[in-house]
């Protein structure tokens, strides 16, 4: 069993800091293909829950909000911004 990739530690520091706002920013920080092994997903499989995240499940996004250190609170905003970015990107006002 390999250890805990010890990049998991600076996401919340990074929320907190503004540095994560949306969901998918929190991958500048730790590459998806960690975030896929640990979640026991592939790699390609990993990449479409990435761009749709409506398809992820519930028990998913906990086991994420899990390793990232967020609360289910935080993990979610993070999901609602994401969803409200690429809403915003098709329908611009």
């Amino acid at each position: 069993m390999r250890s805990e990739d010890a990049r998991y530690l600076i996401i919340k520091p990074m929320l907190l800091d503004g540095k994560i706002q949306t969901f998918l920013d929190i991958f500048q920080f730790i590459p998806p293909s960690i975030v896929a092994k640990d979640l026991g997903k592939r790699g390609p499989r990993f990449t479409e829950l990435m761009n749709g995240l409506e398809d992820f499940t519930l028990k998913e996004m906990l086991a994420l909000a899990r390793l990232f250190k967020l609360t289910r609170a935080e993990m979610f905003q993070l999901v609602d911004n994401q969803l409200s970015t690429r809403k915003n990107d098709k329908n611009p006002d």
